[in-house]
């Protein structure tokens, strides 16, 4: 399989970065562990990635820049991401604080921000605050409106960039009474305001990516122009919600490059490490471990792609896609680099020693991905309040049609992508989930190949019979929550068990999203994607998290999976479905 040509600029830079495992390079595991312990930001990667280009796939293309594909971007911040998660999250924040003026800014706003961005320049996102964390209702920073603009006083806490960037995107309250719709948005440069108006909040000192300017910023009184406002005034959080959506599919690929860092860092101690006159790859319980983690890591990938195609077929969809994905890849990733740590044993606490002491780096860096842009929390229950509407949405043949069209566009990865339109976000999907609404097709389809040459009688039977009990498993999920809503009436919402419906949501929409790229893709895909036998393993896992029992897929099937692992690692390619050339040694 050729590398699909979304992933051509990923390869470039990874190119052009280098091996993270010379430890010469400017931009290797040895510095980016160097800087963590003194906790300094790392400026000279920074600087590579800006001469490389890499800030201009934070601005559109309207806009003058090259951001065309999330898929794109997607795969760029993962060749970052795996080489260090400091300078990722650190650089990758200037999107993050400019994307609500991509999703709702005026055209000279957004002519504004792409200069801005294209001097170099950072810009941060100011929602969040101590006293409130994510209930961005009970915001207190707000903003007067006076004859010229606005005033901005109070203070933003725990803000990726708040003292480096030059620019924020700041959550502000707009009418005293607060509500849904008192609330704005604005884009504050602070070369435009007053310089006593603002102060810098000390850096924060975080268990992880410690060389990350996390700090905050204080107002007094500073005065903006009215052409800061983003958006009508009032529709602050409809513009952030909506943005975040876009936001929440694209870092969980932060967590995607530090999967493969931590799989490849343990990967290469258990086949150099000898225990008991054998390799630790040898010993199975070592060599299935390391086996879950890499097919772990391909249900991840399958998920993360699909919703950043999704940005671009199925915006309206987003909600709840962006929910899923945000919340499933980042906390099955910490799952990996967990059990990951025990094949490591010492050696994952360590500081220095193998590569550089960078797995126990990645482990610390990874926790963050899961709370910053929505927690764990907060995007289940994003999910829990349209659990009942998703329920009704398969209930019905209305839309299957269009489900089953959509999916194929999505899945299918050498579809191009139309142009994204963030006019189509909206807060809420109205029952709509095509991943899902498609399943009952998707299985089906599983009879209909068996006569194709190059399938395996074996495997598709395996697959079947997986693909049989997801769905016995969805209609049970629909089930409960119809028990849960009879038993517990208005207080349906609050419920705990809410919760736990949502994450088993999650785990069948990323079984069915493993499934509908198999078959959209099989016979483009290298020979061992193409069999399917990571495809029943990973439909075998995610049952398996579901609870009770499932059918088991054969053990060859884990053998050919270590095979294969061993095999891209030789190679110095990326623990993908997709072949993407790494740096070599």
């Amino acid at each position: 399989m050729p590398t699909p040509e979304q992933y051509s600029t990923a390869e470039e830079l990874e190119r052009y970065l280098g091996d993270p495992l010379d430890p010469e390079r400017a931009f290797c595991f040895r510095r980016s562990v160097e800087l963590d312990e003194a906790e300094e930001y790392p400026e000279e990667a920074t600087r590579l990635l800006e001469e490389w280009g890499m800030s201009q796939y934070f601005i559109p293309e309207e806009s003058g820049g090259k951001l065309r594909s999330y898929e794109e971007v997607l795969m760029l911040l993962r060749v970052v991401s795996r080489r260090d998660l400091t300078t990722a999250i650190g650089y990758g924040k200037t999107y993050l604080g400019a994307v609500a003026v991509w999703v709702g800014g005026t055209p000279q706003q957004r002519r504004r921000l792409a200069r801005i961005i294209s001097n170099g320049e950072q810009v941060a996102l100011g929602l969040t605050e101590r006293a409130h964390g994510s209930d961005l209702l009970s915001a207190e920073v707000s903003a007067r409106q006076t004859a010229g603009g606005y005033v901005i006083d109070g203070e933003k806490w725990l803000i990726n960039n708040a003292t480096r960037g030059t620019a924020l995107t700041v959550f502000a309250r707009t009418d005293e009474a607060g509500g849904p719709r008192g609330f704005s948005l604005f884009l504050v440069e602070k070369k435009a305001v007053a310089a006593g108006s603002y102060t810098h909040s000390p850096k924060i000192k975080t268990l992880g990516i410690r060389g990350a300017d996390i700090s905050g910023i204080k107002f007094r009184e500073c005065e903006v122009a009215e052409s800061a406002l983003i958006g009508p005034r009032g529709s602050g959080l409809e513009l952030a919600l909506r943005s975040l959506q876009v936001t929440r599919t694209i870092v969980p690929t932060l967590s995607l490059g530090a999967a493969d860092t931590a799989l490849r860092c343990t990967l290469d101690f258990a086949l150099g490490r000898r225990l008991y006159g054998e390799t630790v790859f040898d010993i199975p319980h070592a060599r299935r471990t390391l086996v879950d983690a890499f097919i772990d890591l391909l249900i991840c990938e399958c998920v993360a792609i699909a919703a950043a195609r999704a940005l671009h077929f199925a915006p309206e969809q987003m909600s709840v896609w962006s929910a899923v994905t945000k919340y499933f890849v980042p906390t099955r990733v910490e799952e990996i680099v967990r059990r990951l740590s025990v094949i490591l044993g010492a050696r994952h606490y360590l500081r220095d020693g193998h590569w550089w002491g960078v797995f126990q780096k990645t482990l610390r860096d990874n926790a963050l991905v899961g709370l910053f842009d929505g927690s764990t929390v907060v995007n289940l229950n994003a999910i829990a309040l349209q659990l009942r509407h998703l329920t009704k949405g398969r209930a019905t043949e209305r839309d299957a049609e269009k489900a089953r069209a959509l999916v194929e566009s999505v899945f299918t990865l050498a579809r191009p992508l139309p142009e994204f339109n963030p006019a189509e976000l909206t807060i809420f999907n109205r029952g709509q989930d095509c991943v899902l609404q498609a399943l009952r097709h998707a299985a089906a389809r599983l009879d209909d190949i068996k006569d194709e040459p190059g399938v395996d009688a074996g495997v598709l039977a395996s697959l079947s019979a997986l693909a049989a009990e997801l769905l016995l498993r969805l209609e049970a999920h629909d089930k409960s929550l119809e028990d849960l809503v009879n038993a517990s009436g208005q207080a349906f919402g609050k419920s705990p068990e809410t919760f736990d419906l949502a994450k088993d949501y999650c785990l069948i929409h990323a079984a069915a999203s493993c499934l509908h790229t198999w078959l959209h893709n099989r016979q483009a895909f290298a020979p061992f994607f193409a069999r399917g036998e990571w495809l029943a393993l990973a439909l075998g896992r995610l049952l398996n998290s579901l609870g009770g029992r499932s059918a088991t897929p054969q053990a060859s099937y884990a053998e050919s999976a270590a095979e294969e692992l061993s095999r891209l690692f030789r190679e110095d390619k990326l623990f993908s479905i997709v072949p993407l050339q790494l740096a070599g040694r």
